[in-house]
């Protein structure tokens, strides 16, 4: 069977839309020049392949010479689905699936029609699809991923494992490639569940290569096109981790699971609240109104300051919501322009979605906001106004066409729009008819157990969902809230503000996330004490990612 790899490479800017890294020297080498040398110590490949736009041949030729690498160039352009695959990816940057509407890495950088003409013109059976800037790539583990298909090729088309983005590549038969051209999708819909073909997750079938629980479980992005990802990858290969500057999938998952607890200067996600004010609240599902208090609406000067520090770390995500509706800020389509002059990576705004008029509908696609998260709550407009004590309901699902007829006006899919239903006693006789509505609509969809936030709010659950073991909270490592009267929680439990670790008022983010009170909130967390604030102790959040 013969397979060749095929890198596709963009030296100006990475799939998701941040700088290219790719000439950068990582300790002594290129990054490409590290992927290239990694990919072509492969046993089972035929060829390697480098894709570039041909605008940029010369720059190409410069980076692989001496290398037994083929260069390949076209003008094709990018793929139609290239802003969706990026916004849908930066929540989930750091595992290798995650994303919405099933999007996962191998969709980050794929373009069928010129990976499918190469395997023809090769007559290759497979092509091993990886990305550009996976330094650390293990070609071993490339190897046994095609060993594998080749045992099951008679009854899959492609072979994937689970592992950290860029670890790994994709293997894909050639006739797979014709029809996904055929198509015009990205891998990621292949895989994805889709409620009018269901069909077992796909790591339950055999085009999943297994691979052993650390490196499964492993999480971190080493597709180094990032300064995270940068920093990562420089620090394996600092301590040389595997001992011989080669580091094997298994020695970089240990890695990545001592280092799973760093803490970087900024938080890779904020959640700013921007008013208290609420289009519901009176909402049963929630902690709104009047259980909240009154707060903000978020000083502009201090909202572009927090934004400005933010833009300095390029994967920063940032979601407007908190414990109000956005959409009630008295000039919430300035802050949005904000993010993004400032270059925010990921901007998403959380919102019940009543006030989304046609006004608010071209800021946010003006803006190319990346996610638009509905708190919709119910199938029926008798549940939204018994859960939500208000009869919005066909208003906000006018709201919602208006706004996917406006994708088909502008020829633009952004923002994604994630409806949200909370899981209650109350909701969840609806809650599958919401999710295949929704998934089959948007292809995203999300159910999520309601917060007591720590006994300070009813608890509707329906079960609990926390695992039977504690272990440490992942949130405070990586996650941010800012209230709209500038103070910063511990974490988006504390809806009060009765724990703040300080405000922005007269700190920076960056002193509060790395201050003395944030980190006795992490060691109590390390430790096991999980009492760093007095909601720690009673919370039942500490699971979620």
């Amino acid at each position: 069977m013969k397979t060749i790899a095929a890198i596709e490479v963009d030296f100006e800017r990475g799939p998701l839309g941040t700088r290219s890294r790719l000439r950068d020297d990582l300790l002594g080498e290129t990054v490409l020049r590290r992927t290239l040398q990694r990919v072509l110590e492969s046993r089972r490949l035929a060829g390697v392949h480098l894709i570039v736009d041909v605008s940029q041949e010369h720059i190409a030729r410069e980076a692989i010479a001496g290398l037994a690498v083929r260069l390949e160039t076209h003008s094709a352009g990018q793929p139609p689905w290239q802003a969706y695959v990026a916004s849908a990816r930066k929540w989930a940057l750091d595992a290798w699936r995650g994303g919405i509407g099933g999007v996962t890495v191998f969709d980050e950088a794929f373009n069928p029609w010129v990976l499918e003409f190469l395997a023809r013109r090769e007559g290759a059976d497979a092509l091993a699809s990886i990305p550009a800037g996976a330094a650390l790539i293990d070609p071993k583990l490339l190897d046994d991923m095609i060993a594998h298909f080749e045992k099951v090729r008679e009854e899959v088309r492609m072979v994937f494992t689970q592992s950290p983005p860029g670890l790994s590549g994709v293997i894909y038969s050639s006739a797979l490639l014709a029809n996904m051209a055929k198509a015009v999708q990205p891998p990621g819909r292949v895989m994805a569940y889709k409620p009018s073909e269901p069909h077992r997750d796909m790591v339950m079938q055999p085009c999943y290569y297994s691979v052993e629980a650390p490196v499964a479980h492993a999480t971190g992005r080493l597709i180094v096109d990032t300064a995270e990802a940068f920093r990562r990858a420089e620090s394996i290969l600092q301590k040389g981790v595997g001992g011989n500057g080669q580091p094997t999938a298994g020695e970089i998952a240990e890695f990545l699971r001592q280092e799973k607890h760093s803490v970087s200067s900024l938080p890779g996600e904020v959640e700013i609240e921007l008013t208290t004010e609420d289009s519901l609240p009176h909402t049963t599902l929630r902690p709104r109104g009047e259980a909240v208090g009154r707060r903000g609406p978020i000083d502009e000067g201090l909202f572009g300051r927090l934004v400005d520090e933010l833009a300095t770390r390029d994967d920063v995500r940032v979601v407007l919501g908190g414990f109000g509706d956005p959409l009630l800020h008295p000039n919430w389509p300035a802050l949005v322009r904000r993010c993004r002059t400032a270059g925010v990576f990921g901007l998403a705004v959380r919102t019940p979605a009543v006030h989304l008029d046609e006004a608010a509908i071209e800021v946010l696609i003006e803006n190319h906001v990346d996610i638009l998260n509905v708190l919709l709550d119910a199938t029926t407009a008798e549940t939204y106004a018994k859960v939500h004590g208000a009869d919005h309901f066909d208003r906000v699902l006018a709201n919602l066409e208006r706004l996917q007829a406006a994708y088909q006006r502008t020829k633009q899919p952004l923002p994604l729009l994630v409806c949200e239903m909370a899981k209650t006693h109350e909701t969840m006789d609806e809650m599958e008819a919401f999710y295949d509505h929704w998934i089959s609509k948007t292809g995203a969809a999300v159910i999520t157990g309601p917060s007591a936030h720590a006994g300070r709010w009813p608890d509707r659950a329906v079960m609990r969902m926390a695992p039977p073991a504690r272990f440490v909270c992942g949130r405070v490592f990586g996650r941010a809230m800012v209230l709209a009267d500038g103070r910063v929680t511990a974490c988006d439990q504390d809806f009060r503000g009765e724990h703040a670790i300080g405000s922005l008022a007269n700190s920076s983010l960056s002193q509060l996330w790395t201050s003395d009170a944030m980190r006795a909130v992490r060691e109590a967390e390390l430790t096991g004490a999980h009492n760093g604030t007095p909601l720690c102790p009673d919370c039942e959040e500490w699971h979620r990612p």
